[in-house]
């Protein structure tokens, strides 16, 4: 069943060899999480890809809740390094292409790791606070805020705010979506295609007043 009560990591490590211990556990976690259901993957599944024993693992991690938590945290981690880089990348390029490289390398972060996605999905209720969802979100906008704020063209104004709301919420319900059913395969390019032509949409200056 969902997670409802905080499982909490045993151990924070603060020596180098402790974190990479870690480190290595939680990607290990990923892989396994990725290949198998995440009801029936075991944390002696876990220990073994990650090359320690399972006494070792629960020095740190008390059970799966705990390791599914740390995971998603990565995922957090590796969704904004995603997207910074794919920003970094498409600083020069016009606007229309600079989404598409951005909406792009997202789906396709998403969509390497789908069974992951939907687990982490299904175990972590929306509105859970073991995960800090809201700082990750809060995180991500002022990233896109910067991003676009810094390109000529893209009109800037109050409307901006509100653009960057629309836009990441839009986003998020297609990543999402996009990785609930591991058994269909969304189309790729249309789905990069239509968000592209969404957030142009969203960017364009208002103008005229409402009817």
């Amino acid at each position: 069943m969902p997670l409802h009560t905080e499982p909490r990591q045993r151990r924070h490590p603060k020596q180098l060899r402790s974190r990479l211990m870690v480190e290595t556990i939680v990607e290990a976690a990923g892989q396994v999480f990725t290949e198998s259901d995440f009801e029936t993957a075991s944390t002696n599944q876990i220990a073994e890809r990650a090359g320690i024993s399972i006494g070792s693992l629960y020095q740190y991690f008390p059970n799966k809740d705990a390791l599914i938590l740390a995971v998603q945290r990565q995922h957090h981690d590796e969704v904004l390094n995603v997207v910074r880089t794919a920003m970094e990348r498409s600083q020069e390029l016009p606007l229309q292409d600079a989404i598409r490289e951005i909406i792009g390398a997202n789906l396709d972060m998403h969509l390497k790791q789908r069974r992951l996605h939907a687990a982490i999905e299904a175990w972590i209720p929306a509105n859970s606070k073991l995960v800090d969802r809201a700082g990750f979100q809060e995180e991500m906008a002022s990233t896109v805020m910067t991003f676009l704020s810094q390109r000529s063209d893209v009109p800037q104004g109050a409307h901006l705010q509100t653009a960057v709301f629309v836009i990441m919420n839009m986003v998020k319900s297609v990543m999402h979506a996009a990785v609930q059913d591991c058994n269909s395969v969304p189309d790729r390019d249309q789905i990069v295609d239509r968000l592209t032509v969404g957030i142009l949409g969203c960017l364009a200056e208002q103008t005229g007043e409402r009817r």
